[in-house]
């Protein structure tokens, strides 16, 4: 185990003692704070200098605001994963138990994010009566997850990086969503965005089975590092990724892709391809 970052690190917010559960749950609570500041601040702007944000119903507000959230976040894993998966060279010696304290902030900051995701779902289900069971699953399996990786000292952070760069799809989820309310699923930039977006979720299920890879040729260590109730919720959230959420979204990105639909709002009444949206709002 290694807690020291490599010397190439700035000092500065990854030079904390992340052995000292007061620093790790500070940075939990510093992850939900900045998150949910984007949110708000989000909301602001988009109230201000929006007028497509304006011009929707309570419920797509709170799923615009956090889209911009997720796309926030998803930057910053996206960015963390790469450097993992191809750069660090304490986590490419040891997959099992390598450990950096840049990882660490990252861990802990991730969590923080997952709470704020399965409030902010929770809330918004409850307010608008809507419920979406993969979505819902997705940020509980990543929150527990996260939260074991935060709690154990041993346990390594190459799979929690590669986990965060499943992330990679979501500022091109966010984009796509945003420009087809103002009525841009013609546009040239909608499209490329769309095509990008369905690449990446193809990326997301090579990396899965990466991950699934590197489980299997590190059984032993994974098993004697890890806590057993994390390990197999890793397993199962895994499972999960690889065998339905991966493919299932992958689909219904290449569907509304060929039939641009706003199928998280679209009512359930309108048949397989759903409306038409707006042309493009000034």
């Amino acid at each position: 185990m290694c807690l020291v970052s490599d010397g190439g690190t700035p000092e500065g917010v990854f030079d904390l003692d992340y052995t000292s559960w007061e620093t790790r749950w500070a940075l939990v609570a510093t992850g939900f704070a900045f998150y949910l500041g984007v949110f708000v601040i989000c909301h602001q702007l988009s109230s201000s200098l929006n007028a497509t944000y304006r011009s929707l119903v309570a419920k797509e507000k709170v799923f615009w605001n956090l889209a911009a959230t997720r796309a926030v976040f998803g930057v910053q894993s996206t960015a963390a994963g790469l450097w993992a998966l191809l750069a660090d060279p304490v986590l490419q010696a040891d997959k099992v138990r390598g450990q950096q304290n840049w990882c660490w902030f990252q861990v802990a900051t991730a969590t923080g994010f997952f709470f704020f995701e399965n409030v902010a779902v929770h809330l918004s289900n409850a307010l608008f009566w809507t419920f979406d069971l993969f979505l819902v699953t997705h940020h509980l399996f990543a929150f527990l997850g996260f939260l074991g990786s935060a709690v154990n000292l041993q346990a390594g952070h190459y799979l929690a990086m590669a986990t965060l760069l499943l992330e990679m799809s979501t500022p091109f989820t966010c984009v796509s969503w945003m420009l087809l309310k103002a009525g841009w699923s013609d546009s040239l930039l909608w499209k490329l965005n769309q095509w990008l977006m369905i690449h990446m979720f193809h990326c997301r299920m090579v990396l899965t089975y990466h991950m699934w890879w590197v489980c299997f040729w590190h059984w032993d260590g994974l098993a004697r590092s890890l806590y057993r109730p994390h390990f197999a919720l890793f397993l199962a959230g895994l499972s999960l990724l690889t065998l339905v959420l991966n493919p299932y979204w992958t689909h219904k990105k290449t569907q509304q892709l060929l039939s641009p639909v706003d199928w998280n709002f679209a009512p359930p009444d309108t048949g397989a391809s759903g409306p038409r949206l707006p042309k493009k709002v000034q």
